[in-house]
C-alpha cells in the first residue's frame, strides 16, 4: 500500500515564515526596550554604543523583511505546494518548526514597531 505524503501549501509556508520574521523583531524591540531600561549610561565606549545601535537596523531588516515575505505570499498561486517530509528537519527550534507547521494554528500579533526606542 501506497501511502501519500503530506503536502504544503507554499503560499502558506511563506506567510509562516513572514510572521516568525515579525516575531523575531518584536524579541529585538523587547531587546532594545531592556537595555535602555537597565540604565545604561556614557561610560560606554563608541564602539559598544555603535554596536548596541545596530540592534535597532536589525529590528527594522526583520521587520521589512517579515512585511516583504508576507506580502509575497499573497502572490504565490494557491496551487503551488512541496512534500512536508523532511523540510522543517533543518529547523534547528522546536518551536519555530511548530509555528511554520500549517498542521499547527498560529496566533497573529502586531507588528515590532509599536513604538520608538532612543539611543544615547
Amino acid at each position: 500500500m501506497h501511502q501519500q505524503r503530506r503536502r504544503l501549501p507554499i503560499a502558506d509556508l511563506t506567510a509562516r515564515v513572514g510572521r516568525e520574521l515579525e516575531a523575531l523583531a518584536r524579541l529585538s524591540v523587547a531587546l532594545q526596550r531592556a537595555l535602555s531600561a537597565s540604565g545604561m549610561d556614557g561610560d560606554l565606549s563608541p564602539q559598544i554604543i555603535q554596536d548596541i545601535q545596530s540592534i535597532d537596523r536589525i529590528t527594522q531588516s526583520l521587520e521589512d523583511l517579515g512585511a516583504f515575505v508576507g506580502m509575497l505570499s499573497t502572490k504565490i498561486p494557491t496551487h503551488l505546494d512541496c512534500e512536508a517530509d523532511g523540510i522543517f528537519a533543518a529547523v534547528r527550534l522546536q518551536d519555530i518548526a511548530v509555528s511554520l507547521d500549517p498542521r499547527h494554528p498560529t496566533e497573529i500579533q502586531a507588528r515590532a514597531s509599536d513604538g520608538d526606542v532612543s539611543w544615547f
